[in-house]
Parts: C-alpha cells; structure tokens; sequence
C-alpha cells in the first residue's frame, strides 16, 4: 500500500524519477477488504493486496495475480494480470500474468484488451492520452521510449523522451536527456529541457531544481523533495519563474501554499525547519516543524522530530498533527504518522494502527488496521484480520 517513502541518491546533471509502489503482502492470517465512511467493513478481508477505487471497480490480488471487483465485491474481472493499474477514462493499464515479456496494454471495464499488451510500461489516460514506453528497435533509441497513444492505440506523440509524465491542464513533463521540460497536446515545448527536476502542482505551478554545483544529492520523500547542490524555485504554467531557486527542501503549490525548507542546515545536513510561502515566495506560517505535507481541503499535516541519515533519510520518534493556512493547530502533535485529506477523511497512525479523521479533526474510524489507503469513492482499502473461508 501506498506510504510515505525516502530515496536517496547522488546524481551528476541528472534525473531522478521516483514512485511510491505497492508492496504485495504475503498469504498470511491478514487480507484486505474495504470499509465505507463508517468504518463498516462492506467487502471482506481476504485479498493479498487491494488498490482504491476507481470509476467503480478496484484492483486486488488474488494470489499472485490481480483481477478486479465491484463496489459488492463480485469479482468483475477475474485475476490474471501481474500488474493492474485503476481505471481512467475508461481504460486501465495491465499485463498478463503468463507472457513470456511483462509487456503493457490497456483494458475495459469487460476485461477486454482495447490496446494489446505490447508497451514496456505504460501510465493511466488523462486527458485522452496516455504515456507508454515503447519497445526500443533500430529506429527508437534506448533513451527516447516514451511518447503518448489515444484510446484506440494510436501513437499521437512519437517516442522521443527519456520519460514522461500524465497530461494534467493540458500540459505534460518530460525528460530529454539529463533534464526536464513541459509539452502541450501536440508535442510542442512549453517549457525547454532546461531543469534537473520539475514537479506538477495543483495550483498551476510548476516546481523546479537548478543546480548550484557539480554533483547534485537528491532525496524523495513522499510529497517533498530534499537537495544537496541545488535549490528549488517555482514557475507559472507557461514556464516563467515566479519564486526564484532559494530552498533545499519543497513541496509543489497545494491551495495557494507550498512547503518549504529555509536551507538553515543542521550538523547533521538536514534542514533545520519546514515552513509554507505562498505563491509571492513571502512566508506565511512559521511553526518551526521538522516536516510539513502540502495542504488539502484546507489542513496539512506536520511533524516535530529529529532526522536521521543513511542511504535513506528518515524522519524518527516524530509526532505529527495538522494545522489550517493561519498556522493554528487543528489537531495536536501525537500521531505516529498523518496523511494529507482526502475526501473528508485523513488517514492516521498511532501504535503501528491506520485510523481515520474527520474534518473536525474528531477520531471517526479508530486506529485498528495494520495498513490502509485513502477513501476513494466513500470506500478505503483496508488490512486487517483475514476473513474465515
């Protein structure tokens, strides 16, 4: 299930492409099933791995494979899949259990492969379109797969990226090379490959990193990012910067606000303190916390802790609540870990179990699964005790 994770790695002018994955659990006494807004558990646990819904069915594991059930629980799809990404537009992106080659195509909601499985990766439509890795040959070299299909399977951008990301407002980020970009619909550079990283934003923004000397230290954590030899900056939709590089820690714009390292550095390396600016780069809340996730539906989860290094930094013995956009503290610091909003509810950990908050902030689901995600169509994947066959 989806987590808060760390990467760390050292890069020379180059890219860092990092996702969060879902970690299959074992056949053992717990499974996964799904509770509604209530906490009521309305399909079963007995699933090796399940993901949220989307447009009314959701992918589970079954074994070593995936299939795909209903808001009842009837098993619409039955599991013969590796992988099986949520639907979108329509369609969802898998690949067959039995191939010779892990190869991507696209099915619909009768289970039917729309688009043949014949991409080496592939992410969801958005849009209309969707990225795919094609198969390097003669004429696509190794590090110029990625370009994008329609919903018929039609190429409609040719493969020319190292990587690529979903259309979102129209527009996508690349990579050509060792550096980011953005295109439009038909292809066309909105913003040159100029970036050693870009990330979306909610609010249409863009985040970048420049480099500020010769090796570069990039860490992932989740929805922020850490630097050692950069500084991140923001731009507008059209690629022109509004907030000039100057923080070694961010968070894309969420709500008008984005989460950002001062660059004031511990002993240890780590930024001394998170902090929210808004979209003029003039500081709005100043908590003095260790960690701050971007805001949604109006409260972001932060923590006070203390960092520890390695290969993966982490934040440890951190207690994490939420604050609203004036810096007041909706719910105190004293769960183990917290996760942005989403659909009313914000998922929790407090003893090593997943909870649910209301908007209030109130307890509206007791922390009791061993793992969970976020509600997705007024139903959340969940872990627990494994149903009695």
């Amino acid at each position: 299930m989806r987590k808060i994770f760390a990467l760390a790695l050292t890069v020379q002018l180059g890219l860092v492409f990092c996702c969060s994955a879902h970690a299959a659990s074992a056949k053992s006494e717990e499974a996964y099933g799904y509770i509604d807004r209530s906490g009521k558990m309305v399909i079963p646990p007995g699933f090796d791995d399940a993901k949220s819904f989307s447009e009314g069915l959701a992918a589970v594991k079954v074994g070593d494979r995936y299939g795909y059930v209903d808001k009842s629980g009837a098993m619409k799809i039955p599991p013969r899949f590796d992988e099986a990404e949520p639907f979108k537009d329509g369609l969802a992106a898998v690949t067959l259990a039995d191939a010779d080659y892990r190869r991507y195509g696209f099915i619909d909601k009768e289970g039917k492969f729309v688009i043949e499985p014949t991409f080496e990766d592939a992410g969801s439509f958005s849009q209309g379109v969707a990225a795919v890795k094609f198969p390097a040959t003669g004429a696509i070299k190794s590090d110029e797969q990625w370009g994008f299909i329609d919903k018929t399977g039609k190429t409609v951008i040719p493969p020319q990226f190292k990587e690529a990301g979903p259309f979102m407002q129209g527009q996508s980020i690349v990579q050509s090379g060792y550096l980011y970009g953005v295109i439009d619909r038909d292809g066309t550079y909105i913003v040159k490959p100029s970036y050693q990283l870009i990330l979306p934003g909610q609010d249409n923004t863009l985040t970048y990193l420049k480099l500020s000397g010769k090796v570069m230290g990039l860490t992932g954590m989740g929805y922020n990012w850490l630097v050692t030899g950069g500084l991140f900056g923001y731009l507008n939709s059209k690629g022109t910067p509004i907030i000039k590089p100057a923080y070694d820690g961010a968070s894309s714009f969420s709500e008008g606000l984005a989460c950002v390292a001062t660059g004031e550095k511990q002993k240890d390396g780590r930024p001394r303190k998170w902090t929210y600016i808004n979209s003029n780069g003039n500081k709005t809340i100043d908590g003095n916390y260790s960690f701050g996730l971007p805001f949604s539906e109006g409260l972001a989860p932060v923590a006070k802790g203390r960092w520890q290094m390695g290969m993966a930094p982490s934040l440890v013995a951190a207690k994490w609540g939420f604050i609203d956009k004036k810096g007041k503290v909706i719910v105190p610091l004293s769960y183990d870990e917290a996760h942005p909003f989403s659909g009313g509810m914000a998922r929790v950990v407090a003893d090593d179990k997943t909870g649910f908050l209301d908007h209030n902030g109130k307890v509206a689901i007791e922390p009791k699964f061993s793992d969970a995600e976020d509600f997705s169509e007024d139903l959340a994947a969940v872990k627990t005790e494994r149903v009695k066959q």
